[in-house]
């Protein structure tokens, strides 16, 4: 059984080891030790308990655990309290706040500790002991909490002066020096309709304060005409019976101060994020590099084109970035067609969780390890709803350990290092004045499309980033980022000299898992097909040791293809991975034939690919025209061999029409030979006969060699002699 601190717990029967009702203070388990109180009234000093027990007696049936209802002076909101009591109840928490956080935790209820402390701040404050053990006893019985220290009862004010109406307060209201009526003498009815009305401006229901006056006057202070609508209004009542603009300014400052008008003119999102007050930065609560990830999404202002085909447009990039909220290190990047959603976020954070070395090398660019050393899991990640709210996304919580954090909607201050980021690599590539930018130009009516003259593939826009994200991580100084450790040993501020430092001194605490569990969660999966000629996969064929071992495309071309469950990185198509028996990852490679597309990116590859695939109109129609040629060709020669046909006489029988099938063919063979078309110099003419002295033959082709072969020919017949 757990007990907690604030936990109640009632005896039960008389063997109950507690008193009577009582809450639980202090618990240590070290030293199997818990603090009670006993919830009566007068309070009672706390008392010392086992905390084994405690549960002993829970478990045995003797104590049970209890619930209070919450006194009625507790139930009330922050923004509902006045200043007065908020101060009052501040002043007495200053007056016991050090009793309660001590130099070390359950301090005053060691033995003879409440005594002796009480005594010193007696002394120190100069007040009666019995008022700290009062404010003490207060704050143990009702939770626990700040609020218990405000005062238990209703009504606490000055009652409301009564002003002479021939002597209102304020200064006589004048005008050009000459003494006007007095304005009225506002009353409990008059401050209630001013705080409606000023409501009205606060909650950005007017556009000034004015207009909120004036819409008071509407509805408060105008003789209504019942035999139209009511809600129209009237005639304004005369000015001694009505409320001055100053009255009214005065007394809506007073039910709403300055922050609360602002908050509610502004809303409360953006007033949150942009008018908040900030006690500190998001790096105060950090041990070091690792622990907190920030990750968001953009979509470029760029077109761009397939890297295999550059007549194809493919529209504008997601650019995804993570970054170390520690050291401003910018630690994954990607570039693609997915998102913003959890395939591209997850993809991000595969780079971020891996080497880069290959990533730049697949485009185009050649580092060293110690130039983009960031291969780490982190301990905390912070993202947008969209990326991160998901079962998918919720896998590295459970599988990786990371603790996610969701931004709420529309606050983007929650993850601002990220968010800034995109405007200083927007900065250092000019994406803007790049061919194919957004907005190369003011675009007038009339001038080229900017899309026509979209250039950069995939490769080469992402392989500008990489080279902008280096340039970053070296050269972007941040000084507010160093502890005083760091400039005692004189650390470059930048995001690799906090990161390198780091590195050497132990401060990174990486979030350690083996490479499967990372491919298993953040590698996007999809179906492949095992086929006789590899693993086909978005179009292209691979091959791996297990498939050839295990005779897999043997199988596949014998018995049928089957589906197996591949995973992928979609900035390469090089390779693969499945899962063997020992469910281990296996990579597979791109066969021979198909290596053309290995330094492509997998979609890239399966759009062109998808895209031949599918026939032009153009192309369509010119074949159909193409098909209605044929037939009518097909028919007109069916056409002429039926109506030659039909000149000829119709043998008497079906055995006289079949019967010399045989020596029908060997005789249009004979021909066939003899009237084919041979080169000069290949034919072999008999000895002592010229090539152009052969005889012509009639169309019949009939002669004694011909003859002779039909007679073999009836001789060799099964069946006759």
């Amino acid at each position: 059984m757990k007990v907690q601190v604030n936990d109640i717990f009632e005896p039960v029967t008389e063997f109950s080891v507690v008193p009577g009702i009582v809450r639980v203070l202090y618990l240590n388990e070290r030293y199997d030790a818990v603090v009670l109180i006993q919830l009566t009234d007068p309070p009672r000093q706390p008392i010392g308990l086992g905390l084994e027990e405690l549960r002993g007696s829970v478990i045995a049936g003797d104590t049970k655990s209890a619930k209070i209802v919450t006194p009625e002076f507790l139930l009330v909101l922050e923004d509902d309290l006045d200043e007065k009591k908020k101060r009052e109840r501040d002043e007495k928490w200053n007056i016991i706040a050090p009793l309660i956080d001590s130099d070390y935790p359950g301090q005053i209820f060691a033995s003879g500790e409440m005594g002796r402390m009480v005594g010193c701040r007696a002394v120190e404050l100069g007040m009666q002991r019995k008022s700290i053990y009062r404010l003490l006893y207060r704050y143990w019985i009702n939770g626990q909490v700040r609020n218990a220290l405000l005062k238990n009862y209703a009504g606490v004010g000055v009652p409301e002066r009564k002003y002479d109406p021939a002597k209102p307060p304020g200064r006589k209201p004048r005008y050009q020096g000459i003494a006007v009526s007095p304005t009225k003498l506002i009353d409990a009815v008059d401050k209630r309709c001013i705080r409606v009305g000023y409501s009205l401006f606060v909650g950005d229901k007017t556009s000034t304060i004015t207009s909120a006056y004036v819409e008071m006057l509407r509805r408060f202070y105008t003789a209504k005409d019942l035999s139209k609508n009511p809600e129209s209004g009237g005639r304004l009542l005369p000015d001694s019976e009505i409320p001055s603009f100053r009255q009214f300014d005065y007394w809506g400052k007073q039910y709403f101060d300055e922050v609360e008008t602002e908050r509610g003119r502004k809303g409360m999102r953006k007033w949150l994020k942009d008018c908040r007050p900030l006690s500190g930065t998001v790096r105060d609560w950090l041990r070091g590099p690792c622990h907190q990830f920030e990750i968001d999404a953009t979509i470029a202002d760029i077109y761009l084109v397939n890297g295999y085909s550059r007549r194809m447009l493919i529209g504008r990039p997601v650019v995804y970035v993570v970054i170390d909220s520690f050291s401003g290190m910018i630690v994954g990047l990607y570039i693609g067609l997915e998102g913003p959603s959890w395939n591209g976020a997850r993809q991000a954070l595969f780079n971020a969780f891996t080497s880069k070395v290959q990533f730049c090398a697949t485009n185009g660019v050649t580092i060293d390890p110690e130039e983009w050393a960031c291969h780490h899991l982190p301990h905390h990640i912070y993202a947008d709803r969209g990326e991160m709210l998901g079962k998918a996304a919720e896998g590295l919580a459970t599988g990786l350990n990371i603790e996610l954090g969701i931004a709420p909607p529309y606050r983007p201050d929650w993850k601002s290092m990220v968010e800034s980021r995109f405007g200083i690599l927007n900065d250092l590539t000019g994406i803007r004045w790049l061919p194919g930018g957004v907005a190369a130009r003011e675009k007038e009516r009339g001038e080229r499309d900017y899309r026509l003259d979209a250039t950069l593939s995939m490769k080469e826009f992402t392989k500008i980033i990489i080279q902008c994200v280096l340039h970053y991580n070296r050269f972007n100084r941040q000084p507010d980022r160093l502890t005083q450790e760091m400039m005692n040993d004189g650390v470059d501020p930048t995001p690799v000299g906090i990161w390198t430092w780091a590195m050497e001194n132990g401060h990174v605490e990486p979030n350690n898992h083996p490479d499967e569990l990372v491919y298993l969660h953040l590698l996007p999966r999809e179906q492949a097909t095992v086929q006789k000629g590899g693993v086909l996969f978005r179009g292209m064929h691979y091959v791996c040791d297990v498939a050839i071992e295990n005779n897999w495309f043997a199988k596949a071309r014998s018995r049928g293809v089957w589906s197996i469950e591949c995973w992928y990185d979609p900035n390469s198509a090089a390779h693969i991975w499945i899962r063997g028996d020992n469910k281990q990852f296996i990579r597979c490679d791109l066969r021979k034939s198909d290596h053309k597309y290995a330094d492509y990116r997998s979609d890239e590859i399966f759009d062109l690919l998808e895209a031949y695939r599918q026939a032009p109109p153009a192309h369509k129609r010119a074949e159909l025209e193409s098909r209605i040629s044929l037939l009518e060709e097909v028919n007109q020669i069916v056409s002429g061999a039926m109506a030659e046909r039909k000149e000829e006489p119709a043998p008497a029988t079906k055995a006289e029409m079949i019967g010399n099938i045989r020596e029908n063919r060997a005789v249009e063979r004979l021909k066939e030979r003899e009237t084919a078309h041979v080169p000069e110099g290949v034919r072999i003419d008999p000895p002592g006969q010229k090539a152009e002295t052969a005889p012509e033959r009639s169309e019949n082709f009939a002669g004694p060699r011909s003859a002779q072969v039909i007679d073999m020919l009836k001789r060799l017949r099964p069946g006759q002699n």
